[in-house]
């Protein structure tokens, strides 16, 4: 019986794709995977064709290693995706369409072309690390960017001011929406392409599979379960809070017996059973302060704010708080406790936030080891020091190594490491006090025992989901 594979976690070198036929590949919904010597392992949605089979071994020369994937929809996908077919032309529209092709092939989130002296650098964003792909010369640079402008609707001719826009490009069995966004730069327009739509990843948006320890899930759906009040979601940009937020809207809309409504600037992804407003800044037809007054009369039970950005926008959230209403929505700061100060500092009042406020949360991504390639060690000595780890303890930490499935980078996915802070009645007075982060975060972490972002960072690295180093990195200090 052959092996299993998740076919949706690969990368697959192209000289291993080379091996095999795009047209053979396609025909018989076969994908190879990697070679090691005479060996080549290669995923079939159905191992029981041994014409497929016996052909592939004639054309390769190689001994085949049968695999089956998870989900035969991954499978025909990623065939799309490394044997593409009609994929462009020689053009600047073809070119840009092989590009956003291969960000898919080694699932990026987001495709950044940055023009310098030479030319222009293309760069892929995967699981949070900035990779370089290919170069381009002048000339098809200021090509890719002019069509790339005509495709977001924006104007060809300004190049001296940051534009802001979205498209959607046809690939070969998907369309797959971005949003784009260019800036002037000494040596032209930079423009950042992030992929919106790149598979149905409603499986990892569910709340439960965000990574939640124990007790921090149970805080959140503790909260979410209260008829009003404010939740708010914290960190740097790319960290992964509207997800959280939509695995929030997700979970709630399953009752069927609350009005959701967010206000979003832009919508990032369209959620069914969920009033989606986007925001209109440009003309200023729509804008948050506009939409959230004009929301409030549509009889909302949940209101989702794409983000707090100053106390007019923090007071309406506070007000409709108090209207009876559960509001989820982000704000920038670097930790949970400052989330409570934060608010204070844009001008609410602090009896205002000690009462409306139900649970701040902060958060950062971590990369996932590879499953296929990753290995364990002891932790050293200064490692259990700084995770609170007794030495005697059976303790293996994940080692990240690379192999030819994850493109050698040793990691594949990522996943949230948290903190949570839930206003109890100490930490309402502590608001009305006007106390400081530390305050705050001392009594969550050493008077309610709840585990700090490090503590849960501690906590993923046990369990095998992220590495010493992920933690070091997203925490600092290590």
């Amino acid at each position: 019986m052959s092996e299993s594979i998740d076919i949706s976690r690969i990368v697959v070198a192209q000289q291993v794709l080379d091996l095999i036929p795009a047209q053979l590949a396609r025909r018989f919904e076969i994908l190879p995977l990697r070679r090691e010597n005479d060996v080549l392992w290669l995923v079939c949605s159905d191992p029981d064709n041994l014409a497929a089979v016996r052909q592939v071994e004639n054309i390769t020369g190689l001994t085949l290693q049968l695999l089956t994937p998870q989900h035969v929809a991954a499978l025909r996908q990623a065939i799309r995706r490394f044997y593409p077919e009609n994929l462009g032309g020689d053009n600047a529209a073809g070119l840009l369409q092989r590009i956003v092709n291969r960000a898919l092939q080694l699932r990026a989130s987001d495709i950044h072309l940055a023009p310098d002296a030479d030319g222009g650098l293309i760069q892929l964003r995967i699981d949070g690390r900035l990779v370089p792909d290919m170069r381009l010369s002048s000339e098809s640079c200021q090509e890719l960017i002019s069509v790339i402008k005509i495709q977001s609707r924006l104007d060809i001719a300004e190049k001296r001011t940051p534009l802001d826009g979205g498209m959607s490009l046809a690939l070969p069995g998907e369309t797959v929406d971005m949003r784009v966004a260019t800036i002037p730069t000494i040596h032209g327009e930079h423009v950042t392409m992030r992929l919106l739509s790149q598979d149905n990843l409603d499986h990892l948006e569910a709340l439960d599979k965000l990574g939640f320890s124990p007790v921090h899930y149970r805080l959140l759906l503790e909260a979410l379960a209260e008829p009003n009040g404010i939740i708010l979601l914290s960190g740097p940009t790319g960290s992964g809070k509207t997800t959280t937020l939509y695995a929030a809207l997700r979970y709630l809309r399953q009752s069927g017996a609350r009005h959701l409504v967010s206000v979003e600037d832009p919508v990032e992804k369209p959620l069914e059973g969920v009033t989606q407003v986007k925001i209109d800044a440009d003309n200023e037809r729509v804008t948050f302060n506009k939409a959230l007054r004009s929301i409030l009369r549509h009889d909302p039970d949940v209101i989702m704010i794409g983000e707090i950005r100053d106390g007019e926008t923090g007071d309406i959230a506070v007000k409709a708080a108090l209207t009876g209403h559960l509001v989820l929505s982000t704000l920038h700061t670097n930790s949970a406790a400052g989330v409570l100060t934060r608010l204070v500092n844009l001008g609410l009042a602090p009896f205002l936030v000690a009462s409306t406020m139900r649970l701040a949360i902060a958060q950062r991504l971590v990369r996932r080891p590879c499953p296929y390639c990753v290995s364990y060690r002891t932790p050293t000595a200064e490692e259990c020091r700084t995770f609170g780890w007794h030495q005697d303890e059976d303790i293996r930490v994940p080692v990240a190594n690379g192999c030819s499935y994850c493109g050698g980078r040793g990691y594949s996915g990522r996943c949230a490491i948290y903190e949570i802070i839930p206003v109890d009645r100490e930490i309402r007075h502590l608001i009305m006090q006007q106390a400081d982060d530390r305050a705050l975060a001392e009594h969550a972490y050493n008077q309610l025992k709840l585990p700090s972002m490090r503590g849960d960072g501690a906590d993923k690295i046990r369990r095998g989901m992220t590495t010493v180093e992920e933690v070091g990195m997203a925490c600092g200090g290590i």
